[in-house]
């Protein structure tokens, strides 16, 4: 089985995410609605109006990356806490057999977006949406140096929505077992 793998503490749960963007976004606005020294100097000459979209939207792939991290660390730290703490339920079990052949380096949509998918009720259009969001974020991680084919237009809300409604799935298949509120890990 491997080395038991120590928990740093420092995931963030998607209101954390949320609660930075909007800040930035806010400072964002604030910044170049402003007469700031650093503004007139770095946008001299330049639209503001177009510089403020070009953060704007800069702002719109971190956080989204920043989401979908999230997300990676809420399955993984499940997977883990269900294969140390031997749960019980069909998942963990699942689990458990997986982590006795890839112990923590189980694939993430390949293994663990699998096993929910084979052993829970959470909807295959849910996983597969989560799937997809994934892949872009794999897109926004490597550099964005190529032109992804990711099927659909994914922004910050929509990878938002995708993470919320998927852990709220997972809440709700950890309820069911008695196994607490995946939005607390």
């Amino acid at each position: 089985m491997g080395e038991r793998l120590s928990f740093s503490g420092q995931e963030q749960t998607l209101e954390e995410v949320a609660a930075h963007h909007t800040d930035v976004q806010a400072g964002l606005f604030e910044f170049f609605a402003g007469n700031s020294q650093t503004l007139l100097d770095r946008y001299a000459g330049a639209r503001v109006d177009e510089a403020r979209e070009r953060a704007l939207s800069e702002l719109d792939l971190t956080s989204s990356l920043s989401v979908l991290s999230s997300v990676e660390a809420a399955l993984r730290l499940d997977y883990l806490y269900r294969v140390y703490d031997r749960w019980r339920d069909p998942l963990s079990r699942a689990m458990r057999a997986l982590h006795r052949n890839r112990g923590s380096k189980a694939r993430l949509d390949e293994d663990l977006i699998r096993l929910w998918r084979d052993t829970t009720d959470v909807p295959n259009v849910l996983l597969n949406e989560l799937v997809g969001a994934l892949n872009y974020r794999d897109w926004l991680a490597h550099g964005r140096y190529w032109e992804p084919k990711l099927g659909r237009r994914y922004d910050y809300q929509t990878v938002y929505e995708i993470a919320q409604e998927f852990i709220e799935a997972m809440d709700k298949y950890n309820t069911a077992y008695d196994r607490g509120n995946l939005s607390e890990i």
